[in-house]
C-alpha cells in the first residue's frame, strides 16, 4: 500500500488516513448521543459526556487499535474507547444501533467530502481544457479514424470533444449518491427506536441524505454508481491520455507532453522524450475501472447483509478515490503545458496530398454522376502517385473540373465543415457552468 500511495499520494489521501476514519466515527457516535439524549432514549448528561468525549483529544488510535486486538470487532473498539472516557454513564455509548450504523455513515461523510474535491478538481481541468482550445481552435489538424487519416478538422474541435466527454463524466459524479447514512437498526427496520427521528436528527447534525429503505447496510447499488462516476472520469481522461500519446509518436510528432530539460527519458537511450506521464494515466485509469466491478460484487449481499462488502471496501474506495484525484492533477499539468508542433501538423494534413479531402471531391460529382459511381471513381484513383492529376486525367470526371475548381475542393484549410462553430458552442457552454 506504502509504495503506491506515497508514489500517486494527494491532499485526498488525508480523508482516508486511519486518524480521519476514526474522527468521523468519533463524530456519528457524538451526533448519535446527542440525537438519542434529545428524543429521550438516554439522559441528557449521558448525551453531554458521551458528546464531549468522543473526540480525538480522548479516544485514541493507538487504545482503539490495542482494543481490536484483543476483541477483533469494529467499530466495538471505538465504543469501548469512548466508555472508557465516560465514567458516568459509558454504559449508554452506542445506544440503539448497529456497527454499520456507524460504519456507514461514517463512509458518507467522508464519500462527500471526497466527491467533492474531485469534482472541484475536475473543473479546474475543464477551465484548463478551455484555455487549451481558445489558444489552439484555429489549428486544422487531419482527423484520423481506424488509425488512418480522415479528414480534416481543428486541434480545437478535437478537444472540445474531450471537455464535453468530461462533463458527462462530471454530471455522473454530481448525480450519483455520494452523502448518505443510516441510524436504523440491525436489519433496517428501527426496532430498537420504534421511530425514525433519532436517524433523521443524526443525518440533519451531519449533513447527509436518507436512503429510502435499508437493511442493516445502505444498498451497495448506490456505492457502485458513484465508483461507476469515478472510473468514467478516469476513462475520459485515459482517452485524452492515449490520444497525446499517440499524436507524440515520432513519426507522427504533433503533440508532445511536457518534458523538463533535467527530465531523462530512457536510462539507455539519450535522445528518447517517452510519454510516461499519459502512459502512467492510462495504466491507473484501469486500475480504477476495474474497482467498478469489485464494487458490483458488494451489492448481492446475503439476506439482511453480510460482510464480505467490508475489507474490499477498505481498499476500493480510497484507491478509487486517490487516483481519480491524481489522474485529474496530472492531466491539468500535461494539459497546461502541452506543446503543440504546427509545423508537423501542417505536414501531416498535407501528407496525403488531396485525398484527405476525396469525400469533398465524391460529394461535388454526386450530381453529374451519382454519389456511389463518384465513390468508386475516387476509390480507384487513390492508388495512383499524383491524385489530383490523376482525377483530371479520368475521361469522366476530368470535364467536371477545372484544375482551379479541384484545387479548391481539394484545399484541406477550407474543408473543416462547423469544426470552428460546433467547438465554441461546446466551449461557452461548459464555460457557462463553471
Amino acid at each position: 500500500m506504502s509504495m503506491w500511495i506515497e508514489r500517486y499520494k494527494t491532499e485526498i489521501n488525508e480523508l482516508f488516513t486511519a486518524e480521519n476514519v476514526l474522527r468521523n466515527q468519533l463524530e456519528v457516535e457524538k451526533v448519535l448521543a446527542e440525537a438519542n439524549a434529545e428524543c429521550g432514549f438516554i439522559p441528557k448528561e449521558a448525551g453531554k459526556e458521551i458528546a464531549e468525549k468522543s473526540t480525538m483529544e480522548f479516544v485514541k488510535l493507538e487504545r482503539v487499535r490495542e482494543i481490536e486486538k484483543e476483541i477483533h470487532h469494529e467499530p466495538m473498539n471505538i465504543v469501548m474507547g469512548i466508555a472508557e472516557q465516560c465514567p458516568n454513564h459509558g454504559g449508554y455509548v452506542h445506544y440503539g444501533v448497529t456497527s454499520n450504523d456507524i460504519m456507514d455513515t461514517m463512509w458518507g461523510l467522508i464519500i462527500k467530502e471526497a466527491t467533492s474535491i474531485i469534482l472541484k478538481e475536475g473543473k479546474k481541468l475543464q477551465k484548463t481544457l478551455i484555455d487549451f482550445i481558445d489558444k489552439n481552435k484555429e489549428v486544422t489538424i487531419i482527423g484520423r479514424t481506424h488509425g488512418q487519416h480522415a479528414i480534416p478538422t481543428t486541434l480545437g474541435f478535437k478537444f472540445a470533444n474531450f471537455l464535453a466527454e468530461l462533463d458527462l463524466a462530471i454530471i455522473n459524479l454530481e448525480n450519483a449518491p455520494t452523502g448518505y447514512g443510516k441510524i436504523s437498526g440491525a436489519v433496517g427496520n428501527y426496532a430498537s427506536f420504534g421511530t425514525m427521528e433519532v436517524e433523521k436528527l443524526v443525518l440533519e447534525k451531519l449533513g447527509l441524505q436518507k436512503p429510502m429503505i435499508t437493511t442493516q447496510v445502505i444498498p451497495r447499488i448506490m456505492h457502485a454508481t458513484f465508483m461507476f462516476a469515478l472510473a468514467g472520469i478516469s476513462s475520459v481522461i485515459e482517452r485524452l491520455a492515449k490520444e497525446i500519446r499517440h499524436l507524440q509518436r515520432t513519426e507522427i510528432g504533433e503533440l508532445q507532453e511536457p518534458f523538463k530539460p533535467s527530465q531523462v527519458g530512457s536510462s539507455t537511450m539519450p535522445q528518447k522524450k517517452n510519454p510516461h506521464k499519459t502512459e502512467r494515466i492510462c495504466g491507473l485509469a484501469r486500475v480504477v475501472r476495474a474497482n467498478v466491478q469489485a464494487s458490483l460484487e458488494t451489492i448481492p449481499l446475503e439476506h439482511e447483509r453480510d460482510i464480505s462488502n467490508s475489507s474490499l471496501e477498505r481498499i476500493i474506495i480510497p484507491e478509487s478515490f486517490i487516483l481519480t484525484h491524481y489522474i485529474l492533477k496530472q492531466t491539468i499539468t500535461i494539459v497546461k503545458d502541452l506543446g503543440v508542433n504546427k509545423e508537423k501538423i501542417k505536414e501531416n494534413l498535407y501528407l496525403t496530398e488531396g485525398r484527405q479531402c476525396a469525400e469533398r471531391v465524391m460529394l461535388a460529382l454526386t450530381e453529374k454522376v451519382g454519389r456511389q459511381k463518384g465513390h468508386e471513381i475516387l476509390k480507384s484513383l487513390a492508388s495512383k502517385k499524383d491524385f489530383e492529376q490523376a482525377i483530371l486525367n479520368h475521361e469522366e470526371v476530368g470535364r467536371i473540373f477545372t484544375r482551379e475548381e479541384l484545387e479548391e475542393l481539394l484545399d484541406p484549410l477550407t474543408y473543416i465543415g462547423l469544426a470552428k462553430e460546433k467547438t465554441e458552442e461546446v466551449v461557452e457552454k461548459i464555460r457557462k457552468k463553471i
